[in-house]
């Protein structure tokens, strides 16, 4: 079967029993359809030839899949020092939230396999910590929906144009469309995760007003290089302050961009 034209030749021959489709890296391909985490969710791995080598990556998806999951791989938890030895065993490196790993052409499957091999098995991560519970500002938000009688999905999951998922904190039926809702925590982790949320969503075309990012606190305790890099992508509201929050989802009241 002839490969498609998107993929390098010198890749085609050697993945087999994946799905290929292009990735949003020209040159990039999306492998799907061959490894699958518990709940059913498919997994997604993202290669490239780069001169002689293979590259390959999970596109940052454990890293936010963990966090959805009160997982904190970074700093001085057990889920990190695991996270680190899985990665070590598989000969893979974690750099920029990714999992990525290179070798040379010739070892392209093996090395795509082992990628898969490190999502599974990090993704067993999430037994480390207990039952899960929802942040005091996720639980504000939904008594937020509740009181204002707006009926809303919990952690719904949204499909993207190539096969892989995202899940924002909340999906309401708003005033004449549905606005996904992702809250966030201090810290960069918090805004790094929002932020990949958001422009995921973007591409499963929901429009700006169809987007929300809820932080905690206030404008003034958000960097400010973050509050415009968030701004870019979706209508930005603070825990402090609900009301533009109802505003916007009732009223369709559009949120003012933030600034300090």
């Amino acid at each position: 079967m002839t490969a498609p034209e998107f993929v390098d030749p010198r890749l085609a021959g050697r993945l087999r029993c994946w799905h290929m489709a292009p990735a949003s890296r020209p040159g990039s391909v999306a492998l799907t359809g061959r490894e699958y985490f518990a709940n059913g969710d498919g997994v997604t791995v993202l290669v490239r030839a780069s001169g002689d080598e293979a590259l390959a990556s999970d596109g940052g998806h454990m890293v936010g899949r963990l966090a959805d999951a009160g997982v904190d791989v970074y700093g001085q938890t057990r889920a990190a020092g695991a996270w680190d030895a899985i990665l070590e065993d598989y000969r893979l490196v974690e750099m920029d939230g990714r999992i990525v790993g290179r070798r040379p052409l010739a070892q392209a499957e093996q090395l795509v396999s082992d990628v898969a091999g490190a999502m599974l098995t990090t993704d067993g991560l999430r037994w480390m910590v207990g039952p899960r519970r929802d942040s005091q500002l996720v639980q504000d938000l939904y008594r937020l929906l509740d009181r204002a009688h707006l009926k809303y999905d919990r952690r719904p999951t949204i499909q993207l144009p190539k096969g892989t998922q995202v899940k924002p904190t909340a999906r309401v039926a708003a005033e004449g469309r549905a606005v996904l809702v992702q809250v966030a925590g201090q810290g960069d982790p918090g805004v790094e995760h929002a932020l990949s949320v958001a422009q995921r969503v973007e591409r499963a075309n929901y429009g700006f007003n169809q987007r929300l990012t809820l932080l905690n606190g206030t404008v003034e305790t958000w960097a400010a290089d973050h509050l415009d890099l968030l701004a870019d992508h979706s209508p930005v509201a603070f825990s402090a302050d609900m009301q533009p929050v109802e505003d916007f989802l009732v009223r369709g009241v559009e949120i003012p961009r933030p600034t300090l």
